[in-house]
């Protein structure tokens, strides 16, 4: 969240001519060195140091520097001597209390240097006296180096620096004590009701006490090793990528991921702003790759962190007022508890902010004496503490709602089984009814199919003897008209053979032929057989007779005879030898009733008997 501020705060600052109160410092002059011994630079007076403002890796990887410190103060005074490059320097001075030479290494390269600005040198001043030290520079074979490298010597009395890493440490103390307590007391809340925007706010404090803790440089005191990679700019500022920096990024990745999820959490943006909701999820994957891609060129050995600073801190602002942006539009759209988070977001955002702008605009080498990034996380903290418990008692406001709810509707689930229960019983008692009813209908069924059966059985045993007594009729009926048949034709071959005996017969017995002719014909029209036919028809056929006279009451009785051969498909010459008439005949009576029908069907009146009717009655 803070990255501007923190993730060079291991850079060495410049420095020239140093003062620091009564101490002062100067550069005498500088000599490549050439595996001089120590003892030879020390007495050696051949060797000449050359006043020189800067070094040159292409001359060498490794000088001599001579300087002079002055104390003009009248009290012995303890200092602290820096020289730019501060990769690898070995300090040698004399100590006059004990009357020994006396070395101490220092440098960002240095695994041993576990100060919290690494390259700082101590030694032991007396009072109004000059002192001539040397120092010997290494430039590291694993340093990316420039072709010109700026000299520069400064020094510090150790009570000032110690008062200043007392105020610093102090300020670091009481925010990871405040970041701890609230810490705790939001781990407790989270046991006791888990929430997702609690959690995302321990992220936070996390990542914050991390932050913290490395813009303090205080992971170099605990992990001075390993260096992954050096840089040396012109200036003669130097650069190390350590454990320090790799802490660094993942404080900002967790402060930048817990400050994104808790406002999507705290303000439902994906339901409520989706939209934005989108955007602010691409920008933080889009600087978690931009953090990865750079901490592994960082520890590939190159270090990259001096030209990426800009961008991760322009990356880190636009982040930071994408929030600030989500969370006005929120407030602006009245959503739940988005005033309260807008009040929360205010003080803390503002600080990071101004961290993040102070260090784009006024540079990066603070050496972690900024106070700023103290008071944006303990306000950070303080005031999303405070959001998260008025959130909290929202949520347990609406958990009790909710329980009361769940309470009532308990109630109201019981009193529904009860009545589910009731409605059980009756259902069980309903359904044993139909049961009953169903059995009792079952036993109607069946003695109504078992009458039915009996019903049918009688039905078709009786339907057996009418067809027995049809086909006796039927049987019956043909037979009388076979024999009416054959009794016409007899009668008539009889009356033939008369006609043909009276032919060949005198004369006298002509009298008694046409007597016996006569009784003949006669018998052709007896209505005995008719009768005997007509009762049997009416047997095939009930009603037949009185149903065709009411229906057409004109009909003489030759003409129902007639109509009733016709009903029962005799053919024309059949009819004929019944009616002993010509086919001709049968064909132009057929047609008269024909017509006779077809009139009184369209309500016409007919003469009863048309004159071929007659001449067929009249004939032979």
């Amino acid at each position: 969240m803070c990255l501007a501020g923190g993730l060079h705060a291991g850079a060495q600052p410049a420095a020239g001519k140093g003062k620091a109160a009564d101490l002062t410092v100067r550069l005498e002059g500088m000599l490549p060195d050439k595996s001089y011994s120590w003892e030879r630079i020390r007495t050696d007076s051949t060797l000449v140091f050359v006043p020189a403002d800067s070094l040159r890796p292409t001359q060498a990887r490794q000088f001599w520097l001579k300087s002079t410190v002055t104390n003009r103060s009248r009290y012995d005074q303890a200092g602290r001597l820096r020289v730019l490059p501060a990769l690898d320097n070995t300090l040698f001075y004399f100590d006059a209390d004990a009357q020994t030479w006396r070395t101490h290494r220092a440098g960002l390269a240095i695994a041993t240097d576990s100060a919290r600005l690494k390259g700082q040198m101590p030694l032991l001043l007396q009072g109004r006296t000059t002192t001539t030290v040397y120092v010997h520079v290494h430039l590291s074979q694993h340093a990316t180096l420039p072709p010109s490298i700026h000299l520069g010597v400064s020094i510090e009395q150790e009570a000032t620096a110690r008062h200043t890493e007392l105020f610093f440490g102090v300020a670091w103390a009481v925010s990871i004590a405040v970041l701890l307590l609230l810490l705790l007391t939001n781990l407790h809340g989270y046991a006791r009701f888990p929430d997702r925007t609690t959690l995302y706010y321990i992220c936070t404090q996390v990542g914050a006490a991390l932050y913290i803790t490395a813009f303090r440089n205080f992971f170099r005191v605990w992990f001075p090793a390993p260096v992954f990679s050096l840089m040396v700019l012109p200036s003669g500022i130097s650069y190390g990528y350590s454990i320090n920096n790799i802490l660094m990024h993942l404080s900002v990745v967790l402060l930048l991921i817990g400050f994104g999820q808790m406002t999507r959490s705290y303000l439902e943006t994906p339901t409520h702003l989706p939209r934005l909701d989108k955007v602010l999820r691409y920008a933080l994957r889009g600087y978690i790759g931009f953090t990865v891609v750079v901490g592994m060129v960082n520890l590939s050995g190159f270090y990259l962190n001096y030209y990426s600073l800009l961008l991760d801190n322009l990356l880190v602002l636009g982040v930071i007022t994408l929030l600030l942006y989500i969370t006005f539009v929120a407030y602006r759209q009245r959503l739940p508890l988005a005033r309260t988070y807008l009040l929360a977001n205010v003080l803390p955002l503002l600080c990071i902010m101004a961290v993040a702008v102070y260090h784009v605009i006024l540079g990066f080498d603070n050496e972690g004496k900024l106070l700023l990034p103290d008071l944006a996380v303990v306000s950070h903290a303080l005031c999303f503490s405070a959001a998260i418990s008025i959130r909290l008692q929202n949520l347990q406001r609406s958990l009790l709602a909710k329980e009361r709810e769940a309470s009532n509707l308990a109630l109201d689930i019981r009193q529904q089984e009860l009545r589910s229960r009731e409605i059980a019983l009756q259902n069980t008692q309903i359904q044993a009814a139909f049961q009953r009813m169903e059995r009792q209908h079952q036993q109607d069924r069946e003695q109504a199919s078992q009458q039915l059966s009996e019903d049918r059985r009688q039905q078709q045993s009786t339907n057996q003897d009418l067809q027995q007594q049809l086909e006796a009729n039927q049987r019956e009926l043909a037979s009388t008209s076979l024999y009416v048949q054959q009794k016409n034709a007899l009668l008539a071959e009889l009356k033939q053979q008369i006609g043909e005996l009276g032919a060949q017969s005198p004369h006298g017995n002509q009298k008694e032929l046409s007597g016996i002719k006569s009784i003949l014909q006669t018998s052709l029209y007896l209505d005995e057989d008719w009768q005997r036919f007509k009762l049997h028809f009416e047997q095939v056929h009930p009603r037949f007779f009185e149903e065709l006279q009411s229906k057409y009451p004109a009909l003489t009785k030759h003409e129902q005879r007639l109509y009733c051969y016709f009903h029962i498909n005799l053919s024309t010459k059949e009819i004929a030898v019944l009616l002993n008439i010509d086919p001709a005949s049968v064909r132009r009576a057929k047609t008269r009733l024909y017509k006779k029908i077809g009139a009184a069907d369209k309500g016409e009146e007919q003469p009863l008997a048309g004159p071929e009717m007659d001449e067929a009655q009249a004939t032979d």
